[in-house]
């Protein structure tokens, strides 16, 4: 083609374009102007008149022209000729399908294409399409396709975001706004991941999508966070594992993904790839297994060793392929056999296996019954201690690791529980508490009142200055730097009990010595630690035993010597706490001529004190004065004292604490009004006291850790005093057998209190350990009205039921037969004896009976169910009227309806509950005749976790107007988890001392609570752990009866029971004389 040919064919087809939009003419100028100098004439008339039939192709494909003609001069520089319309038929194709797919296409495709090349070309447009399904919507989610290919593109490869058009897909048929949102966080939320893992990734994705959609979006947000907790050559490996799991669990499978991956996060990644492998060989049986054993290694690792855990993970398999769920159950650790199989290869050692033998040695040690807790317990209470892994006391009790692992078998580790119960026994039998500021020592001269004058002497008295709350804080009181005196007095009591704890208790010897040998090894070198540093670090190996072990300068050597001979001091049979504070004073004054710089050990002659040639010095003098006055020459930077490194089993140390709780106890005990502690009193302890620790102090002021210090510290003393109360009160009853309550007891303020039972699940063929919470409450109280009204109200049934009670009394009078001498011949033995005469042997001449009496020693619960449905209206159970019965009349049948309404507001109809209130009531009045022991309990709840047990009466409580008032405000709650109930129930009936024990259940249906059985439909469940739970109680003794007057009870009692009695009774109202009457035949 001609020049003039060439620009007539241009006008041309820019007229045309300018007719269809002014503004596609001006592009196409534009765009001619940059197109690159590559073609000839004819090609490039081409490349206009593709344009301009593109335009024409559909409605508004002009727009699609004009992003053709925009893009082409940068299109045909990155794909040269040939590919450049191989990119056109693309487009045409697309703008056939949609101008605004095509657009998107044309207007992404210079940004897109140098990253996936010509050879992507025909992919990407593929992919694109794919999205389109003919709807609007879906041609916005591929518009948005194309726009944000040159991000996706850039984080991920074509086969990987293949993978993600069909995650896209699957979304698609449930919302395109979820599809829409994933594909614009993709990019952002994939460019951490590498390229396998991505892959592995998407993969994942695709399945969980199809099985479970909703997840989809909380999966691509979270889920590249959580694969990077993983070791990065396993994330692929983890992936496939998780994957596997999505047929069996669909729509949990992203909570079991998230969930072993925070797991794995919790166990070095070094470890991944061995437990990784653990795991496959577990998912050929059950991928839900696997993904429960790895949630659950975060809870086995601290336990076992790694080759330990190849032991568990074998018993788990064996118990796998016999039967899957209680394989599962296995690995989940919710098995009793997990446990056990845990505790037999474990070393580690915990404190709620040990806690009772512990306690029985502490009292053999003190003579006191001090209770053993975990170090956790009192951290939670908020009073001044933090630290949850160490051993302490608080003057009432001993406070131990909550587990111990220090070697590799449970023997040795007991030993270390003893050595830490044993030193914390010591401070309490030993006097560390008793300190009195007054009292002499009887090893050292007393100094404290000659130093508190002199202090008195230096300080200006002013009229505001508060007296000291304890001896400890006004011996504390005594030094200019409370934590180093706090420090020398911890060494020098600390050495004192150990050696009364060495002298008095040969049995403990060797552990304690074996133990403080472990300390010494773990000790920080000295010299590495400034001077005054390194004192204290020297005092506490001395304290240790360590005297092989000691470094110091031998330039100040006889300020070091003269420490150690009043260390040396108070491990004297004859010292006392006192003489232990008189040692802190002296070294006190030996250490504070000490600067606390570093030494330079090529400058510095460091020896052991028993290698140094100094004279002997006496522990009652002070330091030299030429000794003070070399190491004040000494030179180099003061920095700031820290404590010495703790030694693990002493623990913590809190005189001055334990004697504040220790007075306000006594005050307490004493019955005088405790001393008021004001916030005032508390804020100056803290901002002196080295030892009161507050988890908050650091983001509270000081005026608001005070505040709450004083809060926790009174509910401490508090809850002390209603268990001591508690305790007065079932002494007393077992020594006098008061049958009403002191009238000087006070009502207590009730507190829950909790109990962990374990859950049978038969499927498992196996416990879940600890499964269920108990959450017991003692009722509210009502009035005692309720009580005598039902009385009156059933007087005739009552007064029935007492002299049908009355008359078990002549059967405490039992013939004993075959005695060798009695009342009367017993014919019966008479006649044996003569037969055996007769036979030639010689019978025995027990052929007398006489009557014994023999005590009635029966101790019964009745447990209640106290579940919503006992709110059910008793009329309900009648037989309900039809529309026969009113002639189909409306006036009838309102008639009916006013009469109903008018005697339901003069009577409410009474309920379930009502009727099982009312049977308690004619049941206590029959039961104190006889003299039966009796406890009345309810139970209900919702979930595993709030299994409510309500305290109506218990077994040894005296009856009275408290348990009146209580009857009042028994009420329906929530539902009926049986099996923990029970179990409870028969816990509280072993604790009472009688030859028959009876649990008496009334019920009104079938057990059923959240989360027992697979969902709220399955039965099933209930059904079998509750009969475990009947079982377990006649195991125990126990006799058990469930009663129910849910009229289908047969349906359900006769699986629930089976070998265990049971009645039902389907008309409700006849309850009460039916429950005295099963009672009688019970304990008959």
């Amino acid at each position: 083609m001609n020049r003039k040919g060439f620009s007539s064919s241009f006008d041309y087809l820019e007229k045309e374009l300018a007719s269809l939009s002014p503004s596609l003419a001006a592009d196409f100028r534009r765009a001619l102007a940059k197109m690159p100098p590559v073609w000839g004439p004819d090609d490039m008339v081409r490349w206009a008149q593709e344009g301009l039939e593109l335009a024409r192709l559909a409605w508004r494909a002009w727009e699609a022209s004009a992003e053709y003609y925009l893009a082409s001069p940068q299109v045909l520089g990155l794909l040269g000729s040939v590919s450049f319309w191989e990119w056109a038929r693309h487009g045409r194709e697309l703008t056939s399908v949609s101008s605004a797919l095509a657009a998107a296409y044309y207007r992404a495709s210079p940004s897109t294409l140098p990253i996936i090349g010509p050879e992507g070309l025909g992919r990407w447009v593929g992919l694109g399409r794919h999205l389109y399904k003919g709807s609007w919507r879906s041609a916005s989610l591929a518009v948005q396709f194309f726009e944000h290919s040159p991000t996706l593109f850039g984080v991920m490869s074509l086969a990987e975001a293949s993978v993600l058009v069909r995650f896209l897909d699957v979304l698609c048929d449930r919302s395109y706004d979820l599809a829409s949102h994933c594909l614009g966080v993709a990019p952002h939320v994939l460019r951490p991941l590498q390229g396998e893992d991505r892959l592995a990734f998407l993969r994942f994705a695709e399945e969980l999508a199809a099985a479970g959609w909703a997840d989809a979006r909380a999966y691509l947000e979270r889920g590249p966070g959580l694969l990077a907790q993983v070791e990065p050559s396993q994330r692929a490996r983890f992936l496939s594992l998780a994957s596997r799991i999505v047929s069996e669990e669909g729509r949990q499978a992203f909570a079991y993904f998230a969930e072993a991956g925070r797991a794995l996060s919790q166990v070095p990644p070094e470890l991944h790839g061995h437990l990784l492998g653990l795991a496959e060989q577990v998912a050929s049986n059950s991928p839900v297994a696997a993904m429960e054993f790895l949630k659950s290694l975060p809870r086995v690792l601290p336990r076992l060793k790694l080759n330990e855990l190849g032991d568990w993970h074998r018993e788990g398999l064996q118990v796998l392929q016999m039967n899957q769920e209680g394989g599962e159950a296995y690995f989940r650790l919710e098995s009793n056999r997990a446990e056990e199989m845990l505790d037999a290869l474990s070393s580690r050692l915990e404190l709620n296996k040990v806690s009772d033998v512990l306690r029985m040695y502490c009292k053999a040690l003190t003579g006191a019954d001090v209770a053993i807790h975990s170090a956790e317990a009192l951290a939670q209470k908020g009073i001044g201690w933090v630290r949850t892994e160490t051993a302490t006391t608080e003057g009432s009790a001993i406070f131990l690791p909550p587990a111990v692992d220090e070697f590799e078998d449970k023997a040795r580790n007991f030993s270390i529980y003893k050595v830490y119960a044993t030193h914390q026994a010591g401070h309490l039998e030993f006097g560390s508490f008793l300190f009195r500021f007054e009292a002499p020592g009887n090893v050292f001269p007393t100094l404290r009142l000659e130093r508190e004058q002199k202090r008195l002497q230096e300080r200006e008295a002013s009229d505001g200055h508060r007296q000291p709350l304890t001896d400890m804080e006004r011996f504390f009181d005594l030094f200019d730097n409370r934590r180093l005196a706090a420090d020398l007095f911890a060494i020098a009591e600390d050495t004192r009990i150990d050696a009364c704890i060495l002298r008095e208790y040969a049995g403990i010897r060797a552990d304690y010595r074996l133990t403080q040998a472990r300390e010494l090894e773990r000790r920080p070198p000295i010299e590495e630690l400034p001077l005054v540093e390194a004192f204290m670090e020297n005092l506490v190996r001395a304290s240790l035993g360590g005297a092989d072990r000691l470094s110091w300068p031998a330039s100040l050597m006889p300020l070091l010597k003269e420490a150690l001979a009043v260390l040396e001091a108070v491990q004297k049979p004859a010292a006392t706490v006192e003489d232990a504070a008189e040692a802190t004073i002296r070294l006190y004054e030996l250490v504070a001529s000490l600067p606390n710089v570093s030494m330079d050990e090529s400058q510095e002659d460091w020896q052991n004190p028993e290698e140094a040639d100094t004279a002997q010095v006496s522990p009652m003098s002070g330091a030299g004065q030429a000794e003070q006055q070399q190491s004040q020459q000494i030179q180099g930077e003061e920095q700031p004292y820290r404590s010495p490194q703790p030694v693990e089993f002493r623990g913590e140390f809190k005189p001055e604490l334990v004697q504040l709780l220790g007075r306000l106890r006594q005050e307490r005990q004493a019955q005088q009004p405790p001393s008021p502690l004001s916030p005032e009193q508390i804020k100056a302890l803290l901002e002196k006291s080295v030892e009161i620790d507050l988890q908050d102090g650091g983001e509270q002021d000081l005026q608001q850790s005070s505040n709450l210090f004083l809060t926790n510290l009174k509910r401490e003393l508090a809850q002390e005093e209603q268990e001591a109360q508690k305790d007065k009160q079932r002494d007393r009853r077992r020594t006098t057998g008061l049958s009403t309550p002191d009238p000087s007891d006070q009502p207590l303020a009730p507190e829950p209190r909790y109990y962990f039972y374990d859950e049978w699940d038969f499927r498992a063929g196996d416990y879940k350990p600890r499964w269920c919470r108990i959450v017991e409450y003692t009722v509210a109280e009502g009035t005692a009205s309720y009580f005598d009204q039902t009385l009156n109200r059933y007087s005739a049934l009552v007064n029935q039921t007492r002299r049908q009670f009355e008359l078990l009394k002549p059967e405490l009078f039992r013939k004993i037969k075959r005695l060798l001498d009695g009342e009367e011949l017993d014919m019966d033995a008479v006649v044996d004896y003569l037969v055996e005469r007769e036979a030639g042997v010689s019978p025995p001449g027990k052929v007398y009976w006489r009557r014994n009496k023999v005590e009635r020693d029966v101790a019964v619960a009745f447990l209640l169910d106290m579940s919503a449905s006992t709110d059910e209206e008793i009329v309900k159970h009648t037989r309900r009227l039809t529309p026969d019965d009113f002639d189909d009349d409306p006036r009838k049948y309102f008639a009916w309806w006013m009469s109903r309404r008018a005697q339901e507001l003069l009577s409410p109809p009474k309920r379930i509950i009502d009727v099982e209130k009312e049977s308690i009531v004619l049941l206590i009045r029959a039961l104190e005749t006889i003299g039966d022991t009796y406890g009345i309990y309810g139970f209900s709840g919702y979930g595993r976790e709030n299994v409510e047990f309500y305290v109506i009466k218990e077994l040894e409580e005296p009856f009275g107007e408290r348990v009146k008032r209580r009857i009042d405000k028994i009420s329906p709650v929530r539902s009926t988890r049986m099996g923990p109930a029970i179990r409870h129930a028969t816990y509280k009936l072993e604790q009472v001392d009688a030859k028959v024990r009876i649990l008496f259940l009334v019920s009104d249906g079938r057990p059923q609570d959240h989360g027992y059985g697979r969902d709220r439909t399955e039965k099933e469940y209930a059904i079998h752990d509750t009969h475990m739970a009947l079982l377990e109680a006649k195991r125990r003794g126990v006799v058990p009866f469930c009663l129910t007057v849910d009229r289908y009870g047969h349906d359900y009692l006769k699986q629930m029971c089976q070998d265990v009695g049971y009645a039902v009774v389907p008309d409700v109202e006849s309850l009460p004389s039916r429950i005295t009457q099963l009672y009688r035949e019970l304990t008959r």
